[in-house]
Parts: structure tokens; sequence; C-alpha cells
């Protein structure tokens, strides 16, 4: 069994090579083959520098840079078919879920689920955040899951894992938002269309943190909301179509 883990960056010098390393440190512990793809999101820093020089240190780490973003998530996504493992994960530069959860979320995979997600609002869940984001969060999980029909309930953890062929058939089945109106909505997106799959997903508790910085805007995200209800509506034509045929 092969892991690829995926951490997707924009700007991040200022740690990216001290939590690579934490990064490197948990997966050596793993049983499991792995190796490490820094997604470098169009970083108008250093992070590309600090990036090659990773790579070329660590033949199980490998950078890879996009000219055009940052995208949010669309050129992650394209960067999964670099993969080689088995299993697909990733997470976020911030370290804001701690990782001590990486073993649980590959466990689960082993497992037979197809998707494997973190969540912060299960009951088991150890949380530490800002009183105004914590409510943001939460009003709009509560929307997607009113809104969706899911029974999701943290539909925006950047903290999964997935067996390669259905990441690889997701991906595919999203494609590129060249308008990047999509924005960090991508997450959510990718389980509504995994629910309608039919695939099977799993929401393990973690232990998460604020970062206290974060690239969330809110007067930014509250942009998506067109998007939404444009995706809302192809999911309705899609269905009816299917329901005629």
């Amino acid at each position: 069994m092969k892991i690829s883990v995926f951490i997707p960056i924009f700007n991040e010098q200022q740690v990216l090579e001290r939590d690579i390393e934490l990064i490197v440190y948990v997966l050596n512990k793993l049983p499991e083959e792995y190796e490490i793809f820094v997604i470098d999101d169009a970083s108008t820093d250093n992070s590309a520098i600090i990036g090659e020089k990773i790579s070329k240190s660590d033949k199980r780490i490998i950078h890879l840079r996009y000219e055009i973003g940052p995208t949010r998530r669309e050129n992650l996504a394209q960067s999964f078919q670099n993969a080689t493992g088995e299993i697909i994960v990733f997470m976020d530069i911030d370290l804001a879920t701690n990782l001590a959860n990486v073993p649980n979320l590959i466990e689960e995979i082993t497992k037979g689920y197809d998707i494997v997600t973190g969540s912060r609002y299960l009951p088991e869940s150890r949380t530490n955040r800002r009183m105004f984001r914590l409510v943001i969060s939460k009003l709009y999980n509560v929307f997607i899951r009113c809104y969706f029909k899911t029974r999701i309930q943290d539909h925006e953890c950047g903290f999964k894992a997935f067996k390669r062929d259905v990441i690889l058939t997701l991906v595919a089945e999203m494609g590129y938002d060249k308008t990047l109106r999509r924005g960090v909505f991508w997450d959510t997106e990718l389980l509504v269309r995994a629910l309608r799959n039919g695939y099977r997903i799993k929401e393990i508790p973690i232990t998460w943190s604020d970062p206290g910085t974060s690239a969330l805007s809110f007067r930014r995200e509250i942009r998506t909301l067109p998007y939404i209800f444009k995706f809302k509506r192809r999911l309705k034509r899609a269905q009816s179509l299917k329901n005629r045929a």
C-alpha cells in the first residue's frame, strides 16, 4: 500500500520547510510507503525556491509549481493525476488538524470507505476556534445540509483521504473552473457529488486548532453563492434527465 500526500500552498515561505519536516516525521512512522506533493498555487514569495530545495533533499517529495493562481483548489485537483499511491490524502499546510489524526484517516480507507474526511463538529472532536468563524462555519454547514440534503457535519475541512480511482473520477466530473468562482466551495461540491454517486464517506473526529491567520475572507467567500445556486440547478437538471431516461 502506498500513500500520496498532497499539500497545497500559497505564500507559505515562513512555515513551509518546518511543516513539511513535521509531516515527514509522522509519515515515517506509518507502515505504508509514501510520497509527498507540494502544490504551489502560484505563490509570489519564496515558496517556490524553498519547495525546490525540499524536493532535491528528499526524492519522496515532489514540488509542483503553477503559474496561474491562486485557484483555491483547482490546481490541487488537477495534480492528483500524478499520484502513484492507492490512497490520496490532502491536508492544508497550516496543520490546523493535528497530525496525530493521520493514521486514523488512512485506517478508515483501508477498512473500505471511499472517502474519509475530518470533522470538527463530531462530539468526539476537540477544537479551538474564534467565535466569529465558528458561527459562520456552523451556519454554512446547516445551510449546505438543508440545501443539498446531506448528513455531513463538516463540509469544509481540508483534511481528507480518498481511494485513488474515486478522487480521479470525481475531479474529472467536477472539471476545472477557469472562472475561479467555485473557490472554497470545491470541498463541499466534491462531497455532494460523492454522495450522489453512491460513494461511502466516513467523517472522523479530529483535534483542530485555529491557526490564527486564514486565507479565508468572508466578503470573498460570499461571492461563491451564485456558483452554489447554479450548481444546484445543474444537479436538478441532471436528475431530471436521468429520471426521463
